[in-house]
């Protein structure tokens, strides 16, 4: 059984959707953190890194265990908020370790660009080009961009796991490297 997960982590969603290989089964989750709900950044963080433990253990007791998974980098570039997306990307790469506690799950860490070089052909996709990308690419139907994201990169994972796809993605995918532990698309 082989469950691939990518996760677009965001304050304002938190979008994570899983893909059991074998049947078929697609199971996704969004949730927003809003910083008006918490007293202190650090409540947020830790709301945030249970809702994403609580995520992933129902991923596995519903699909199976999660072989490989896929989160959204950073922005290469960002003057605005590094430091917060810095501590949400901790929070949910913490999150994963302690409720995975395997190595092989490490994510795989793809740049927004790449990501949407996967999904549409370009870097430089729109969010609304990214929602009709993973319509017309694979049939799938999101209202919300952060949802669409994650399931590209659940495609991504499963696509560089079994090392099948288009030339276009198996070419994008083929820069991953190897970093401190971690697999990195920049």
């Amino acid at each position: 059984m082989t469950v691939c997960l990518g996760i677009d982590q965001s304050y304002s969603g938190l979008a994570m959707v899983a893909y059991h290989r074998e049947t078929k089964v697609w199971k996704d989750s969004l949730t927003a953190f809003p910083a008006d709900r918490y007293v202190t950044q650090s409540d947020r963080l830790d709301a945030i890194q249970a809702r994403v433990a609580l995520n992933v253990r129902d991923i596995e007791d519903t699909l199976g265990r999660i072989d490989v998974v896929a989160m959204e980098g950073y922005a290469a570039g960002a003057k605005f908020g590094r430091e917060l997306a810095g501590e949400l990307g901790g929070v949910v790469k913490l999150a994963l370790l302690d409720v995975l506690n395997k190595p092989a799950c490490y994510p795989l860490i793809i740049a927004p660009t790449k990501l949407k070089k996967y999904t549409t052909g370009k870097g430089t996709a729109a969010k609304a080009e990214m929602l009709l990308a993973v319509y017309k690419k694979w049939g799938v139907t999101y209202a919300d961009d952060n949802l669409a994201d994650a399931h590209s990169l659940a495609r991504a994972a499963n696509t560089w796991l079994t090392r099948t796809g288009t030339k276009a993605e198996m070419d994008t995918l083929k820069e991953l490297k190897r970093f401190k532990g971690e697999t990195h698309l920049v």
